[in-house]
């Protein structure tokens, strides 16, 4: 029997800048974008700070965002990838086990990349990080899906070491070792624990700790030496029985999933995407202000229904809270790094807002997940009216409209809260050149001493 492993990492071991087709190039370049941008953004917030300030305990040359200071690679990636995931704006993939990539795997690159690293040989990692960790996700998500355990640290390492491994110059034999080390030593973790982020902070670390150990020769077996079959912890999620004649898994190098993720326009759960911009097109339709809803009702698919905290504690509640998400988006337009602020959580208007919504499981709509996640929409107003809408995707899907020019926006608005306006325009310059130097290009976002 063939292992799939082995093919991964010979295809990931070979692959070059030339090798890749130009859309995937640039969704890659909008996918490392749009993670140092959602990182800049998220660096201020209170699990950011006490993640970076941990990750500077110790010395090293990999910097963190914001702090004109630098680290070890795994303490890097712990704090840069806490920052890109704390504001719940970073990338993810529906089929491969709702995972952010991104989160996980640029953060990882960052911190292994030296002084001569250019864009295209980030990019280059970054794919390779993509398309191996989104495939782990698809393997482990499905016999964890009920008890809402989320496949982003644990998958996200397996991403994370596999793209390291691959800007390291490891071959495929490292590439396999550092993939199998990542996957021993993964976080499991659920999503909605305060400042835990399905663990995407430890998931990079272990990423970079896998990839430097294998350099090293961590777990290399003497040649002639089989490590014996243990069915209970299979070397890696690829060695789980039906892995090798799984399509999804078996597609690495022909199809690339990093084309087929999405990117967000509100900073919360993806859940809540659909009924935000379904909310948004009916208000507009209907020349409703949110001073005139006397009650939103919202029916969602099966898995979305916890997600229903009126008032939230925590930015992270409010990130997985249908009614504050909803309400900013009503009152402001937006619901974004400010609007899902800290500062936020007691404002009396949006609390009020929150308090005259309602959420329920709408069967209808199961059957279309987790390709989508859809949501029905409806509300009523003082003067009596009641509007209503069925909306299956969300802005940032594949094949939506919320493309290039939107994303630069969101980007700049990260960006510049920290960078100001022209800074942040050189930071997207650089990123967008494949031949710029990635530090060179992130002076920046790393700051000054």
């Amino acid at each position: 029997m063939t292992d799939i492993l082995d093919t991964m990492t010979e295809w990931a071991a070979e692959l070059t800048w030339d090798d890749l087709p130009e859309e995937v190039r640039e969704r890659a370049g909008f996918a490392l974008t749009d993670t140092v941008s959602t990182m800049v953004g998220g660096a201020p917030t209170a699990a950011a700070v006490i993640a970076l300030d941990y990750a500077a305990t110790a010395g090293g040359s990999a910097p963190l965002v914001g702090r004109g200071a630098a680290t070890t690679p795994a303490n890097a990636a712990f704090g840069n990838g806490v920052a890109a995931s704390a504001l719940d704006f970073d990338d993810g993939h529906y089929l491969a086990g709702a995972i952010h990539p991104g989160s996980v795997i640029v953060p990882a690159v960052l911190a292994v990349a030296d002084s001569v690293t250019t864009v295209a040989d980030a990019l280059v990692a970054q794919v390779v990080g993509y398309e191996i960790g989104l495939r782990a996700a698809a393997m482990l998500w499905p016999k964890h899906d009920l008890d809402h355990y989320h496949a982003t640290g644990c998958a996200g390492a397996i991403g994370a070491a596999a793209a390291a491994a691959k800007l390291l110059g490891l071959d495929a034999d490292g590439l396999a070792c550092a993939i199998k080390i990542s996957w021993l030593h993964a976080p499991m973790s659920t999503f909605g624990t305060p400042m835990v982020k399905e663990s995407i902070g430890w998931g990079a670390s272990t990423g970079v700790a896998a990839a430097q150990l294998a350099e090293a020769g961590f777990m290399k077996v003497p040649e002639g030496y089989d490590i014996p079959a243990n069915e209970v912890l299979p070397p890696s999620p690829f060695h789980q029985p039906g892995a090798a004649e799984d399509p999804f898994v078996t597609s690495i190098g022909t199809r690339y999933e990093v084309l087929h993720t999405y990117f967000k326009s509100f900073g919360a759960c993806r859940y809540t995407h659909a009924a935000g911009a379904g909310l948004l097109s009916l208000l507009a339709e209907h020349g409703i202000a949110a001073a005139d809803i006397a009650r939103i009702r919202v029916g969602t698919h099966k898995a979305a229904t916890f997600l229903d905290e009126v008032a939230p504690r925590t930015i992270d509640t409010a990130q997985y809270s249908f009614p504050i998400v909803l309400a900013s988006l009503a009152l402001w337009g937006a619901a974004g790094a400010e609007e899902m602020d800290a500062s936020r959580l007691d404002d009396p208007e949006r609390l009020a807002l929150a308090g005259k919504f309602s959420l329920e499981h709408d069967a209808d709509l199961d059957q279309h997940y987790p390709a989508r996640y859809p949501s029905r929409v409806e509300v009523e107003t003082t003067d009596g009216r009641t509007v209503r809408g069925v909306y299956l995707d969300g802005p940032g899907d594949p094949g939506t409209s919320f493309g290039p020019a939107e994303l630069r926006q969101k980007w700049q608005r990260l960006l510049g809260a920290m960078l100001g306006e022209t800074g942040a325009q050189g930071v997207l310059t650089g990123l967008g050149d494949p031949t710029s130097t990635l530090h060179a290009v992130l002076v920046p976002v790393w700051g000054s001493k």
